[in-house]
């Protein structure tokens, strides 16, 4: 069960430019960490706001949360009396993003990180684009839209947008939660491969998981379309967990010790040409040409989660996610 919600935390607002997703809405903020939220009525329709932050509704009318982060609008619908929820325009699987105070949330909601490797063995994909936080004890349905940041066109495999659905993270792997397609969207055109929305079958209760966000089905990651998450093994390898380090079947690569104080390994069947560590923000802090057989030192860089690329003789690029600790 989730903590016991703050009251309604600083707020502050901004006008933004219009354009075809959110004209001349203004930005509410607030506070992620302490909870800080807008309340709506169930029966309001949002159209000149959007809040980077939680929202929260009272009544139970079908309501469509004016959900957002870094002015990327994501609303989600629920029709539960006390539901309250966010938006993450981040990676899961790192679970940072900005404050609108300055600087970078801690990884966020509790629980955070989400690893896109721990999942049930029928999902094939997990989103590396976004999440919600999404709280309450009533069961509904919930329903989660995409536009053309979600990249659906290289998650969805080979298009189909059939084999995407909702899925939740339930304190410690992603499960597969059965949803359709809605033929309206959230937005107010039919859902498509670039702009929709889906919702849940049947009504859950939203504090039964830690985070929602899409998955597709992936027989193989040989079938990922270009520019899909490379957190999942390459070329078909099941995933394996050893001590110090993540590794696959047939010695794809492995990044340890992680976490990590002072210095990392890269190891892999393939020469690596280029290796870079990207903060949470995506900017490299650290960029390598070959020379790395004897480690990568990260004694100058703060505590915290990073993603190593590594950019092998072929031009192909495998990303993990690795903890420097201090």
């Amino acid at each position: 069960m989730r903590g016991v919600i703050r009251l309604l935390g600083p707020l502050c607002l901004l006008l933004i430019a219009g354009n075809s997703l959110h004209a001349q809405r203004r930005i509410l903020f607030t506070d992620r960490q302490t909870f800080g939220r807008v309340s709506y009525p169930s029966t309001a329709t949002i159209t000149g706001n959007m809040v980077d932050g939680y929202v929260k509704v009272k009544g139970s009318n079908r309501f469509i949360f004016p959900v957002c982060d870094n002015s990327v609008y994501r609303p989600f619908a629920a029709t539960a009396d006390g539901t309250m929820g966010a938006y993450f325009s981040a990676n899961p699987a790192l679970g940072i993003t900005s404050s609108h105070k300055g600087g970078n949330y801690p990884p966020l909601p509790a629980g955070a990180p989400f690893s896109a490797t721990s999942k049930d063995a029928n999902i094939g994909k997990v989103s590396a684009r976004e999440y919600w936080d999404i709280n309450g004890t009533t069961p509904t349905k919930i329903t989660l839209s995409w536009h053309l940041e979600s990249a659906m066109s290289s998650f969805a495999p080979g298009g189909n947008m059939s084999k995407v659905y909702i899925i939740g993270w339930n304190g410690s792997k992603w499960v597969k939660l059965a949803s359709v397609i809605d033929p309206v969207s959230l937005f107010g055109g039919s859902s498509n491969i670039s702009a929709g929305s889906m919702t849940t079958t049947t009504a859950i209760v939203p504090n039964s998981y830690v985070a929602y966000t899409f998955g597709a089905d992936l027989s193989t990651a040989r079938e990922m379309a270009p520019d899909a998450d490379s957190t999942i093994a390459l070329s078909g390898a099941t995933e394996v967990q050893k001590p110090g380090y993540t590794s696959w079947d047939g010695g794809e690569t492995a990044v340890y010790p992680n976490p990590v104080r002072d210095r990392f390994f890269v190891r892999g069947s393939r020469k690596a040409r280029r290796i870079s560590v990207l903060d949470g923000n995506g900017r490299a802090v650290i960029s390598v040409n070959k020379a790395y057989d004897n480690g990568i030192d990260v004694n100058g860089i703060p505590a915290g989660i990073y993603v190593v690329n590594i950019e092998d003789d072929k031009g192909k690029t495998t990303s993990r996610k690795i903890i420097i600790s201090k």
